[in-house]
């Protein structure tokens, strides 16, 4: 019920604030997940990532506007947060294929896409692998990014092949979440991409961050190559294990997605025992 909550709330964020340009690191924060946790899992369970959805409701109050208002169109298009008219009329025709000016006119057919609201669904019992690994503290070096699918062609194609040519790739590699970089004050949206380092030297190029010594709740994802396979694994983690165990998330940790192989995806979220 918390994770429906929160998201009912991100989304009446949204609703209220259309026409101001909304931070979706901010979003992320008012829920208590990472980006990279809450872009998972708003995708999942909306069925489309979260700045997509707010483009679709701009546009989609927008044509209200110019049909029931005397605002001219570059007045509306600045109101939805688009910088010229010409950008505001090519993402509305992409959407309702039709343009601006034609709202103004009778019987012309447009799209609407309405506010979304998260309930709680009980469904039949699924299956859940899962593990419980304690593990000292460890150090995972690498790049520092805010993980779009650039990023990890960027590292897949110029860093891992050169770091399995080397004595320095531990595998597999990791993904490492945005714990310690709240902490410290830094980019608290970023996530480093890298790899487990023992006892060699740094490798030029790479920075090291130290995760602490925690217990881990460790969770299958069906496929790496699966659409959104981390969302899935996120919000069923989130919705369905955490409220039957007998754990609460350790906020002292980032979580960890290990890639052991291009199919090979788990999801390592740090836990504590629920004394509650």
């Amino acid at each position: 019920m918390d994770l429906v909550q929160k998201m009912n709330e991100v989304v009446e964020y949204i609703e209220k604030n259309l026409t101001i340009d909304i931070d979706i690191s901010s979003l992320s924060k008012t829920t208590g997940y990472s980006l990279h946790e809450f872009s998972h899992i708003f995708t999942f369970i909306a069925g489309m990532p979260v700045s997509e959805y707010i483009r679709r409701r701009r546009l989609s109050q927008a044509v209200f506007d110019i049909q029931n208002g005397n605002e001219s169109l570059l007045d509306i298009a600045l109101k939805y947060c688009y910088e010229s008219q010409s950008a505001f009329t090519r993402a509305f025709k992409e959407m309702h294929g039709q343009t601006p000016a034609a709202a103004r006119k009778n019987g012309v057919l447009f799209k609407t896409y309405p506010k979304v609201t998260f309930k709680l669904i009980m469904r039949g019992v699924t299956e859940m692998d899962f593990r419980i690994v304690h593990k000292e503290s460890f150090k995972i070096a690498g790049i520092r990014c805010n993980c779009d699918f650039g990023h990890w062609e960027d590292f897949n194609e110029n860093h891992a092949p050169r770091l399995q040519a080397s004595n320095y790739f531990k595998a597999p590699f990791y993904l490492a979440g945005a714990y310690f970089f709240r902490k410290n004050k830094k980019d608290s949206d970023a996530v480093l991409i890298g790899f487990e380092l023992k006892n060699e030297p740094l490798p030029e190029g790479y920075e090291v961050e130290t995760i602490p010594a925690t217990t881990w709740a460790v969770f299958s994802a069906p496929s790496d190559l699966e659409p959104n396979a981390c969302g899935k694994t996120y919000a069923k983690v989130v919705s369905e294990w955490f409220p039957v165990s007998n754990y609460i998330r350790n906020e002292a940790a980032p979580y960890i997605e290990v890639y052991a192989n291009p199919n090979g995806l788990e999801i390592w979220i740090p836990v504590l025992k629920n004394n509650n």
